[in-house]
């Protein structure tokens, strides 16, 4: 007895799946778009977020992120990602002075191009909500310099192939 799942007009997958399988939730974002960041400030990146309600208090929800974009600031490596449960953040290390912290970095890097070579940071981490209410996860961005993000593009974005597009996804899974 299986819930077909939907994807609706913004990519985004919802419904449940009852049986072997547990529910699932997956935010697939196509399009682009940007942001202002402000420096030292954690913020959520724009639509990489999902929903889930957890069918018991002692489920667990596996949170996978995949972003990728490229930051307008000359110095992109100076960022961390994470993950932001309603408006906790979890799965970070310790408070280390001034230091930042988050779950993740950027998984490449080009320190001369910082308008047409893409990011990317792929993570997951395993929460304990220990609720059955509705829950939204969110991917987050930290960095030490003021900017703009942009998600699911290039800093410059003109019509040329060195100026890739790529796609970016947000994925819950209730797990035992």
């Amino acid at each position: 007895d299986n819930t077909i799942l939907k994807l609706d007009d913004d990519y985004a997958l919802t419904g449940t799946v009852s049986g072997a399988v547990k529910a699932q939730v997956q935010t697939h974002l196509v399009t682009t778009s940007s942001q202002s960041i402000s420096a030292n400030t954690r913020t959520n990146i724009t639509g990489l977020n999902a929903t889930i309600t957890p069918s018991t208090t002692s489920k667990r929800i596996k949170v996978s992120v995949r972003w990728a974009g490229e930051y307008s600031n000359a110095s992109p490596w100076e960022a961390c990602y994470g993950i932001r449960r309603d408006s906790t953040d979890i799965g970070n290390p310790a408070a280390a002075a001034s230091r930042h912290v988050g779950i993740a970095s950027h998984s490449n890097n080009h320190s001369a191009d910082s308008t047409t070579t893409p990011d990317s940071s792929i993570y997951s981490y395993i929460d304990s909500p220990s609720t059955t209410s509705a829950i939204t996860y969110h991917a987050t961005f930290l960095q030490r310099f003021a900017g703009t993000l942009y998600n699911q593009r290039t800093v410059n974005d003109s019509d040329a192939v060195s100026n890739e597009r790529l796609t970016s996804t947000m994925t819950l899974e209730e797990i035992d």
